[in-house]
């Protein structure tokens, strides 16, 4: 069932929630998406965990002004939802897009939350997006066809390996998606800047890769010595749905362990390391 709240400056956000336990899950879905997408995360962890999934303003049910959807501001969305609901120090859990959402949420509200994770989100580090992104940025304007490019764009993420049936609906998908919301959510996506994000996020961070290409991780790690990074097996862009099972048992062995992680990581420099009794 859907539920709604309403933000400071008068945008209606949309959620749902299911289950009960704390830690609490909040689910940040990617950019031109919706949060219908974590539906096998929400079966494995709500006999567990409290589990609430948002629609971005600009998405799904929520809202869809006119104006640019920073990062920044969706993260100062989901703070305003962790308020709303009075949850305590939740695990956010962002896919893609939702990656830099999470880290921007971590980093200018540190009080409200606990840990992040984020899956196939490689704008999370600096100089990604500039490269990636970067050379389809001038057709994406209102006098271009940008929504071939956009579509385009998200099909180079997907792996041979990769559900058919969703890599064939991009399309269609998008067509759900207003005008202005793509173009506004792609000059968001641009203009982050993740490296002084990254400097100032101090919870427990779980980077989950699933392919993506030329990720700087030494520099990553540098920014966010407490990271930890996974990475599943034969699956691209949409691992939440096509091995549900790998990303379900990285979150939940995150989730239960994540101080310890980021502490470990942060004395071993990123490096699992055995200690030997001294002989």
């Amino acid at each position: 069932m859907t539920d709604w709240f309403t933000t400071s400056d008068g945008v209606r956000i949309a959620y749902h929630e299911v289950g009960a336990g704390d830690p609490a899950i909040v689910f940040i879905h990617g950019g031109f998406g919706n949060r219908t997408g974590f539906g096998f995360q929400e079966e494995y962890f709500s006999p567990n965990h409290r589990c609430v999934a948002v629609d971005l303003r600009g998405h799904g049910e929520s809202d869809k002004p006119d104006e640019i959807y920073t990062m920044e501001g969706h993260g100062d969305d989901v703070a305003a939802l962790i308020r709303h609901l009075g949850l305590e120090k939740p695990v956010l859990v962002g896919q893609s897009m939702g990656g830099q959402v999470i880290i921007s949420a971590a980093a200018r509200h540190p009080d409200l939350v606990g840990a992040i994770a984020s899956l196939d989100s490689p704008s999370n580090i600096p100089g990604w997006h500039d490269r990636h992104h970067g050379p389809f940025d001038h057709l994406m304007t209102a006098d271009q066809d940008y929504r071939e490019t956009l579509r385009r764009f998200l099909m180079a993420s997907y792996l041979p390996t990769d559900d058919p049936s969703r890599v064939g609906t991009i399309a269609e998908r998008l067509a759900e998606v207003p005008d202005h919301v793509i173009l506004n959510g792609w000059k968001g996506m641009m203009a982050f800047d993740a490296g002084p994000v990254l400097s100032a996020v101090r919870c427990p961070y779980l980077y989950i890769d699933c392919g993506q290409p030329h990720l700087d991780l030494d520099l990553l790690r540098e920014l966010c010595p407490q990271v930890v990074i996974g990475k599943p097996v034969g699956a691209g862009h949409k691992a939440l749905q096509d091995v549900p099972d790998q990303i379900n048992a990285m979150l939940n062995r995150f989730i239960q362990h994540a101080d310890g992680i980021a502490a470990e990581m942060i004395r071993t420099g990123g490096v699992f390391q055995y200690n030997f009794p001294k002989t």
